[in-house]
C-alpha cells in the first residue's frame, strides 16, 4: 500500500474500523472479571449474560462509530437474518450420527439442570458466534476490507484466549486455548462459507457445547479420546456436508 493510499480517507476509516473490532475483543477478555464486581441476584449464568450483553455493545457501539454508520447497518453484517432450511438439514445431518454414537458409548451427565443448557449450551454460543464471528468477521471483512484469512485468525486468537481459565495445568490450559481458536478459526470459515451467514456456525458450536453438557465427554475443551473422537467427526462431516450444501463459493483467502 502507498502512503497515499494509507493516508486516503478510506484507508484511515478501514484501520479505524479495525481498530474498533479489536479494542471490543480485548474488552471482552476482562468484561467477565468486571462482572463479578458487580452487586446483582444470585441468577445462574447472570454475570456471564451482563458480560456478554456489554461486549456485544462495545463491539456494536464502537464499529459503528469507527464506520461512521448505524448501529443497525453493523448490526446487518452478522448475517443473523440468513437463516434456511439448508442450515437445519446440514446442522441435522452433521451431528446426527455423533449424537447417537455418544448415546451408545458415553454416560450422561449428572445433577445436569436446564440452566446448564440454556447458557454453556445454547446462548453462550449464540452470542459468542454473534460476536466472534458475526460481529469480527463481518465487519473486519465487510466494513474494513480485510481478506477472509486475517479476518478470521484475528478474532480466533482472541476466542481462544477466552478459554485461559480452562485446564488445571499450563499443558492442559495450552491445549485448551488452541483448541478454542482452531475452533474459531472453523467457524469463521462456516461463517464466510455460508454465504456470511451466521446460523451454521451457531449451530455448530451450539451443538458441540450440547454433546459435552449433555454426555460425560470431558470438563474442558480438550477432552478425553472418546469426546476427541466425536468432535473430529463432526468436523469432518460438518466440513463434507458444508461442501455440498453450502452456496458454491469458497472465501478469499
Amino acid at each position: 500500500m502507498s502512503v497515499q493510499a494509507a493516508r486516503s480517507p478510506a484507508a484511515r476509516d478501514a484501520i479505524l474500523v479495525a481498530v474498533a473490532v479489536s479494542a471490543a475483543m480485548a474488552w471482552s477478555l476482562f468484561s467477565g472479571d468486571l462482572a463479578r464486581l458487580l452487586t446483582l441476584p444470585k441468577v445462574p449464568y447472570l454475570r456471564a449474560g451482563v458480560a456478554t450483553l456489554s461486549d456485544l455493545a462495545m463491539m456494536t457501539g464502537l464499529a459503528a462509530l469507527a464506520a461512521r454508520r448505524s448501529p443497525a447497518w453493523v448490526l446487518s453484517l452478522t448475517g443473523i437474518a440468513k437463516a434456511s432450511p439448508r442450515q437445519i438439514l446440514w446442522a441435522v445431518l452433521a451431528f446426527s450420527p455423533v449424537v447417537a454414537a455418544a448415546a451408545l458409548l458415553a454416560p450422561l451427565t449428572r445433577d445436569l439442570t436446564a440452566g446448564d443448557i440454556a447458557w454453556p449450551g445454547v446462548l453462550g454460543p449464540f452470542t459468542e458466534e454473534l460476536f466472534f464471528r458475526g460481529l469480527a468477521v463481518g465487519v473486519l471483512m465487510r466494513a474494513a476490507g480485510w481478506r477472509f484469512l486475517p479476518a478470521a485468525l484475528w478474532p480466533a486468537v482472541f476466542f481462544g484466549a477466552a478459554h485461559l481459565w480452562q485446564g488445571s495445568s499450563p499443558a492442559e490450559t495450552a491445549a485448551a486455548v488452541a483448541i478454542t481458536g482452531v475452533g474459531g478459526l472453523g467457524f469463521g470459515w462456516l461463517f464466510v462459507r455460508w454465504g456470511h451467514a451466521l446460523w451454521p456456525p451457531v449451530l455448530a458450536h451450539a451443538g458441540l457445547n450440547s454433546l459435552w453438557i449433555v454426555f460425560a465427554l470431558g470438563d474442558t475443551a480438550v477432552g478425553g479420546f472418546l469426546g476427541n473422537s466425536l468432535r473430529a467427526a463432526t468436523i469432518l462431516l460438518a466440513i463434507g456436508l458444508t461442501l455440498w450444501l453450502a452456496p458454491r463459493k469458497a472465501p478469499a483467502a
